[in-house]
Order: structure tokens, then sequence, then C-alpha cells
């Protein structure tokens, strides 16, 4: 199955008080985790921006069609412009996903319009899997000024796959760095 990957760091970054994605967090900069976690099982990397910073990865830009909606906005103009169906989707902020968790989550594909981790906590919709059939479904909800990606959970299919041994085995494999003091904390 031909996979794209999308980073999503085109968020303000208000709480960090600089770029997420660029920030250094144990020697690398935060998006390089999701590049080398995602490059091995996708024949295409997008990142989702919104500010300048990202040239020199070498990997497609992609702004948002419609600026200053968050997350949905980054995923709708991403997976607008991904060359594949089915794309894997992470935030830039999260360096501790795992090949194991990606693996997961491709021997769950169905054919549904995403594959979306779930646990005793919630949902991980920033670190999933999405078709771009959801490219419509997303805009509509855009241009409506709702920004919440559950919204659009309930109205088309998807799959969730409960993620509760993987969490067991490491139990930061979610947890998003969006304070300065969470890069010491980690």
């Amino acid at each position: 199955m031909a996979l794209s990957g999308i980073i999503l760091a085109g968020g303000k970054s208000s709480r960090m008080g600089q770029d997420k994605g660029l920030v250094d967090f144990q020697g690398k900069r935060m998006v390089e985790y999701a590049i080398d976690l995602l490059n091995p099982y996708c024949d295409e990397l997008l990142i989702s921006i919104n500010q300048p910073g990202y040239e020199n990865f070498g990997l497609k830009l992609v702004a948002d069609q419609y600026p200053n909606f968050g997350p949905i906005g980054g995923l709708h103009a991403s997976l607008k412009e991904a060359k594949n169906e089915r794309s894997l989707v992470l935030g830039c902020d999260m360096p501790f996903l795992t090949p194991e968790f990606i693996e997961l989550l491709i021997s769950k594909q169905t054919d549904t319009s995403g594959v979306i981790p779930i646990h005793e906590r919630g949902i991980e919709p920033m670190a999933a899997m999405y078709h771009n059939r959801l490219v419509p479904q997303l805009e509509t909800h855009i241009l409506k000024g709702s920004l919440k990606l559950q919204q659009v959970f309930l109205e088309l299919p998807v799959s969730f796959v409960d993620v509760t041994d993987l969490l067991k085995q490491s139990p930061k494999l979610f947890a998003n760095l969006n304070h300065p003091s969470d890069l010491e904390t980690w």
C-alpha cells in the first residue's frame, strides 16, 4: 500500500513561544523525529506549515488553503496535496512515537476514512492514518467554522484502534511537547 506521510507543523506554537517543529530536543529538531519515523513507510513526505523555516528539510511544504483553522486546516490542505489516497499523519510535537505504533496503524487499515488510536484517556487524531476522501468533509467543516475533527468522525466511517498495550510498553508514546518546561521534563 502506497502511503504519504504528513507532518503537521503549522500551529502557532503560542505555548512554546517559538515554532515547536524547529525546537531542538535531545539533539534533533522536533520535526525530524516525525520525518525519521515516517520515512521508511512513506513514498512521499509533506510538512504542513504556516511559517518559514522548513525549507532545508527537502520535503514538500504545504500551506493551509484556509489559514488560522488549526489542525483541521493543515490536515485539509495536506490531504488535498498528497499523491496517495492514504496518509500517515503526525503532529510535529510527538517525539516518542515508535515504529511499532506506525506498524499497528498500517496493520489495522480498513476501507474507512481513518484509523485513529484510542485509549482510556481519549483519541489521538494527530497521530493517525487518513484517507483523502476526508478532504470535502474537512472543507465543509472549515467553511462552517467547525474546527473539531471529532465532528468529522461522526459523519464519515472511521476505525478506532486500541493502543492500550502500546501505552503500557511506552507510557510517553503520545506525549506532546508544548511548553519549554516539557523539553526539560522529558
